[in-house]
């Protein structure tokens, strides 16, 4: 990978991304050898959806219910997590996550078509829905049919107060909302339902919708996650499960758990790519408070730059509303790659420009901001 050495003439070191969270495969598909405490604690009653949130967590109290959450590999492409004596076997199919089924000492169900997870990337207002079917059996009892729909939306955004007092920004709030139609009858002696039927499966959707909308009995499943920059796994969780009998809702239970992102960072296996973004944002910590301290001159802008697997990162902070052109030049003046805005509002921003293809020396990058100019003196070494 190439080295970029980066002379700073003018501006002030700005280090952080802070634009909004998103979940990625990279830094948030769960990972075979990852062992997490599942702490529960006081029920989190969640708010309406919408940006620049501020959860205040400071009153909550953990409780004495504590759960071990593992995740280990079964062969090169399934995951199983397993907790409170239940092993759930997840999937990932091209840029989304399914369970394939779960079982228990007393429960059994393998889905003919897996139940979504999470696809991603997933950021602010983006939602995804699909369906699922499955089947099993209780204690080799009775046979069950699942049948459902679930729809997952990143419904909500800001910063977050832990217990401890401590802020966590950038936090991603995710809101999944599942139907379920349910069918349990004896089990017959002939059937078999752990067998997988060889013959081609197609879900009817239509036939899923109308159960959930007409049949006189169906169960509601929501959860609401809290995810943060540099965390692997949700910080907190609440799970409510309603069951609707002719249409009236009869609430089964509601229950919330805290991954506590000191047990994240100390517990969990090396996690390169989420440490670099606490890294950077402990960065960006030290620049503010440095920023605060000290009397800045009457500039535009703040920023630094930065590389990354080849990418010339440019982190800027507009202090007012402007046209901002950025331009990188090879030694002899060439303009080789530009990006520009026009009237960008104030805020924060990060731009990337692709350097890996082009050949070692000296480069030179102009931010123009308005009529004023800065100049950076670049090395690809």
């Amino acid at each position: 990978m190439g080295k970029i050495l980066c002379t700073v003439l003018v501006g002030f070191l700005f280090p952080l991304c802070v634009y909004s969270q998103t979940l990625n495969t990279s830094y948030n598909l769960p990972r075979s050898g990852d062992k997490l405490m599942k702490c529960q604690i006081t029920t989190i009653q969640p708010n309406k959806g919408g940006s620049q949130q501020v959860w205040n967590f400071t009153d909550i109290k953990l409780q004495d219910a504590n759960y071990e959450l593992k995740y280990e590999a079964q062969g090169n492409d399934t995951i199983i997590a397993t907790e409170h004596r239940t092993m759930y076997y997840y999937q990932k199919s091209g840029d989304s996550l399914f369970c394939i089924g779960y079982e228990n000492p007393t429960t059994f169900i393998i889905y003919q078509k897996p139940e979504l997870l999470l696809a991603f990337p997933i950021s602010q207002g983006h939602t995804v829905y699909d369906y699922f079917e499955g089947k099993g059996n209780y204690c080799n009892y009775l046979d069950i049919h699942l049948r459902g729909k679930t729809t997952i939306t990143a419904d909500a955004s800001g910063k977050l107060i832990l217990p401890d007092g401590d802020t966590i920004q950038n936090v991603l709030r995710t809101y999944t909302h599942k139907n379920i139609h349910q069918q349990m009858q004896p089990q017959k002696k002939s059937d078999n339902s752990s067998c997988i039927d060889t013959i081609p499966f197609t879900i009817n959707k239509d036939s899923i919708d109308y159960l959930i909308a007409n049949d006189s009995v169906h169960i509601e499943i929501e959860i609401w996650r809290w995810y943060a920059s540099g965390y692997r796994y949700p910080i907190f969780e609440t799970i409510k499960s309603t069951t609707y009998k002719v249409e009236t809702p009869y609430e089964h239970f509601t229950t919330s758990f805290a991954y506590m992102p000191s047990e994240q960072y100390y517990d969990l296996p090396h996690d390169a790519e989420n440490q670099r973004q606490r890294e950077i944002k402990q960065q960006e910590k030290d620049w503010k408070k440095e920023r605060d301290n000290k009397d800045t001159p009457n500039i535009p802008i703040d920023y630094q730059i930065q590389v990354y697997n080849n990418d010339l990162q440019v982190y800027y902070e507009l202090k007012e509303s402007s046209n901002i052109s950025i331009i990188l030049y090879n030694i002899q003046g060439e303009q080789l790659s530009a990006i520009q805005k026009y009237n960008q509002s104030s805020g924060v921003y990060n731009e990337i420009i692709k350097i890996g293809g082009y050949p070692k020396g000296k480069y030179i990058l102009q931010i123009v901001v308005g009529n004023k100019k800065y100049g950076e003196k670049i090395i690809k070494k």
